[in-house]
């Protein structure tokens, strides 16, 4: 990952013990630096994260960086959860609807 790009990542975090666990659901790469990942995209490009049928229930999106919980950051370096390229992530939310 060079200074111009970064990563994102959705993750369903589990705090029913101690400690909470932040498990990777969805890595996005080589995000442009001046860019963000929002959950209106993600939802456009068909993804979906959700408990209890409630959107977004115990998930978080947040850049990867160094304010990620560490377990977060092991599971991550591990290459756990599934992995998309920025560039894929946009022609997905961009796609024209077909049914």
């Amino acid at each position: 990952m060079s200074e111009q790009t970064k990563s994102w990542c959705v993750y369903h975090a589990i705090h029913v013990r101690t400690p909470h666990q932040h498990i990777p659901k969805l890595v996005i790469t080589g995000v442009p630096a001046n860019a963000e990942v929002t959950k209106d995209m993600l939802e456009r490009a068909g993804y979906l994260f959700e408990e209890f049928n409630i959107p977004w229930a115990n998930h978080g999106l947040t850049p990867v960086d160094k304010d990620c919980p560490s377990d977060l950051i092991a599971r991550l370096r591990a290459g756990d959860g599934e992995w998309l390229a920025y560039g894929e992530l946009v022609k997905l939310a961009n796609a024209p609807l077909e049914f």
